[in-house]
């Protein structure tokens, strides 16, 4: 019979006294959704519906007395277990029945050293132990009473048994202590090995240095100032011990990895969690200057929905030059990953040669309350769905790490995750989207180059190639046509559980119960896009990247040789521009109007076609070339000139047709800036304004060419 305290609501179990039609039984078995109850009274059995007997008026689990066992609450769980967890504790779970029945779960027959009738607990306790100890776990028999009291006290829940409070790192030395152990252990992480000795000798230092008026206490000192043996015991505890005497290779990789906790992407709503990644497209491409290069591709995709929410397409070029002096190479910068991060803000525009069933009036995305919500999809937009990013994954590559990727996450309240380096399972989604891309996408297009250089095509790179422009407009028709409207095999609804959904169907899905709320980025947000560079301003003009910028506006006058007043930057004035429109930049006034200044390249009239910071290096590794000077603006204008001149002529016998227009990133979509009326606010008395003097000669008069006799006057 089950004890008082044993009892959980919800749970019955065998040996239980409970009521049924006014007379007390005892749970003897269970059959299916039935229990079989046996009257104490007549001995005879009645077998009765399980849901009917605990919902039946009066039930309860009786004590020896008759009365009412209270009920007591399952544990409290913070968290839900996890499937170790939940399969460990039902290997728990097995060991205490044994424990308390001597008879396995599912088992008629005890085991030698666990019969029932023969055995006590004290005996079963030492027993299990030594069976516990033979398949290499150590636990004694007082542990395993303590553990199966404890699992009887939770109703014989096992799950309290795996929810200890984990053992706190150091045991008992102070916190501090243990930190400056880890200071002082990863500033060793890049240079040569050290071993503890030298390490207990830096944080004895470090303490000294930082707890002088702590050190005073002699108890203080005590707890701060551990002795060699002790110190040695908390390395080994602590870790620190094992990774000291790792390589360097794997120390240096251990101390780029960002804190943790790692926990894989769960998302219940659309941009709650966003994973963006780069990887090679794998495809041949025509360079601005008709030469065959290699693509790259970065997209961000949506956790909860899996959807595309952009997809950009850059070149890489390998610069020209030495190491550390190339010039003209360029791959994915932090200023393509802040147009990428533009492009989830605003719908994707469908263009017309497109196939019609990639607009979103054609798809399942929920058009008409988008429309309503959104009048941007009033227009002809692409069958991609418009998601905020509130949580970003990336990796730690040098474009994602920047400070101005950094900056604009920050001003578009997006939180910054990153990946360990070198795990690419921290990413698993964006993973498996760049292999559908490789089958779905890239292997289709001309110029596909297989899954390795041993997979190549022969003669790949003198065949037909596409420019990156087009690139980027098959990849964006790509998602919105096949992509957002395929089924995914892990997308489902728990409305509709037996169907695999599209992320365009999973959006929609998803959509009436978070809601959707356009977020357009402004006409100023969309200047802070723009890369940020201090200069200073002179009589010239400011200089940005061997370009001189000037203006004729009157407030770009008064800031001449003036300084900000911003220490940080030397008393510099912030100044944005475009590198793929490097013809206009912009100067922000600090000490008057706190105004933006538009500003033109001085050469600007000089350069008739399209060009971008790319050409301008290029121009400038030809001008270098002819033993020419960086800051010689006018040779690199004209050989920008000459470079865009050869290109529109045509390709020569061993040439290629070069791309009109040049690679210009992305283009972000803004709203207009507001118009600002001057007389607003101004009243004006229409009586109190007073007529201009009229003029000394008719109106029709000044027009009319002069006479004969009035020239010969003058």
């Amino acid at each position: 019979m089950s004890g008082p305290s044993a009892f959980t609501p919800g749970q019955v179990r065998l040996g239980d006294r409970v009521p049924w039609l006014n007379r007390t039984h005892q749970v003897v078995a269970f059959h299916g959704a039935n229990v079989v109850l046996l009257d104490e009274e007549t001995s005879s059995p009645v077998e009765v519906l399980y849901a009917a007997m605990v919902s039946a008026p009066g039930f309860a689990v009786l004590d020896g007395a008759g009365c009412p066992v209270a009920s007591a609450p399952m544990p409290a769980v913070d968290d839900p277990p996890s499937k170790a967890q939940r399969k460990e504790a039902k290997r728990w779970h097995r060991h205490m029945k044994e424990l308390d029945t001597g008879l396995l779960p599912g088992s008629s027959q005890a085991r030698p050293g666990y019969e029932p009738g023969e055995t006590t607990l004290v005996e079963r306790y030492a027993c299990k132990s030594r069976e516990l100890a033979a398949a290499g776990i150590e636990i004694s028999a007082k542990t395993l009473e303590s553990m199966r009291l404890k699992w009887k006290r939770a109703g014989e829940n096992p799950l309290v048994l795996i929810e200890r409070r984990p053992r706190e790192v150091g045991h008992r030395t102070d916190p501090r202590v243990i930190e400056i152990m880890r200071e002082v252990v990863m500033s060793h992480s890049r240079g040569s090995g050290v071993d503890i000795q030298t390490v207990w000798e830096e944080v004895l230092d470090v303490v000294q240095d930082r707890f002088k008026t702590e050190l005073e206490d002699p108890q203080e000192a005590q707890r701060l100032l551990l002795k060699r043996a002790t110190f040695y015991r908390r390395m080994e505890g602590t870790g620190l011990a094992e990774y000291l005497a790792a390589p360097t290779r794997r120390r240096a990789q251990r101390a780029s990895k960002p804190l943790p906790p790692y926990r894989p992407s769960h998302a219940r709503r659309p941009g709650e969690v966003v994973q963006i990644d780069t990887s090679p497209l794998k495809v041949k491409a025509l360079g601005d200057d008709g030469q065959v290069i290699s693509a790259e591709l970065t997209s961000a995709i949506d956790v909860a929905s899996r959807s595309n929410c952009a997809v950009m397409v850059v070149p890489v070029v390998t610069g020209e030059g030495s190491p550390g002096k190339r010039i003209g190479g360029r791959a994915t910068r932090a200023y393509d990953l802040v147009l990428l991060l533009a492009q989830c803000f605003a719908p994707l525009a469908w263009r017309p040669h497109w196939d019609p069933l990639a607009l979103a009036a054609n798809s399942a995305l929920p058009y008409e309350d988008l429309r309503d919500a959104d009048e941007r999809f009033a227009r002809a937009v692409a069958a991609r769905p418009v998601i905020h990013p509130r949580t970003v994954i990336i990796d730690q590559g040098s474009p994602y790490l920047s400070e101005h990727f950094k900056y604009v996450c920050d001003m578009l309240d997006i939180t910054i995750e990153y990946a360990r380096k070198d795990t690419p399972t921290d990413k698993p989604i964006k993973e498996r989207f760049f292999r559908t891309l490789g089958s779905r996408f890239s292997q289709h297009v001309v110029g596909w180059t297989g899954k390795g250089f041993a997979h190549r095509g022969l003669g790949i790179d003198k065949g037909p190639l596409y420019p990156i422009n087009t690139l980027q407009d098959l990849a964006e028709q790509w998602v919105a046509l096949d992509y957002q409207q395929r089924p995914h095999k892990g997308l489902r609804s728990p409305f509709t559980p037996g169907l695999i959904l599209s992320p365009n169907e999973m959006y929609a899905q998803l959509m009436p119960m978070t809601g959707y709320r356009p977020r357009p980025i402004t006409a100023a947000e969309a200047r802070e896009l723009l890369i940020p560079a201090w200069v200073k301003i002179s009589d010239k003009g400011i200089t940005i990247e061997n370009r001189t910028y000037q203006s004729s506006d009157r407030r770009m006058r008064l800031l001449i040789e003036q300084r900000s007043g911003i220490n940080e930057h030397h008393d510099r004035f912030k100044a944005r521009y475009n590198p793929y429109h490097p013809e206009v930049a912009y100067l922000f006034d600090h000490l008057y109007s706190q105004e933006w200044i538009e500003l033109e390249f001085i050469y600007r009239e000089l350069l008739e076609d399209e060009w971008t910071q790319d050409l301008w290096e290029r121009a400038t590794a030809a001008v270098v070339d002819n033993e020419g000077r960086t800051d010689d603006q006018l040779a690199i204008v004209k050989a920008v000139r000459a470079l865009r001149r050869s290109l529109r002529h045509g390709p020569g016998k061993a040439q290629r047709n070069a791309p009109k227009i040049p690679f210009q990133g992305l283009e972000v979509t803004a709203e207009p800036e507001p118009v600002v009326d001057p007389y607003a606010g101004v009243s004006i008395d229409i009586e109190a304004v007073t007529a201009y003097p009229a003029l000394p000669i008719a109106g029709r008069e000044l027009n009319r060419p002069p006479l004969a006799d009035d020239a010969d006057a003058q």
